[in-house]
């Protein structure tokens, strides 16, 4: 951290029991080394100053179960087109 953006303020809030153990759990779920350090990120998200190189993880998730949708959809196709190529067209499997 640089002498220029040395944290030097300090913000605070009160949060119930409850709300304080679901932050410790969502904190241990991703892998956030503190709640200052996962309300710092949603503080800068909010106000859109999110820096490129911070881990996105939900928007991570999101692309890859599109990306696992797209290869199921992918192997289906693939499928259908060898057995179209194994049965003509216009003919029927059952007989």
């Amino acid at each position: 951290m640089t002498v220029a953006s040395r944290r030097s303020k300090m913000v605070t809030f009160r949060v119930s029991m409850e709300e304080y153990h679901s932050l410790e759990a969502a904190c241990m779920v991703r892998r956030v080394r503190s709640i200052s350090e996962s309300a710092r990120a949603a503080l800068r998200q909010w106000i859109g100053e999110t820096s490129v190189s911070e881990p996105l993880d939900g928007e991570l998730q999101q692309v890859g179960r599109r990306i696992d949708v797209l290869a199921k959809e992918l192997e289906r196709l693939q499928h259908l087109a060898r057995l179209r190529k194994t049965v003509p067209f216009g003919t029927t499997t059952a007989q």
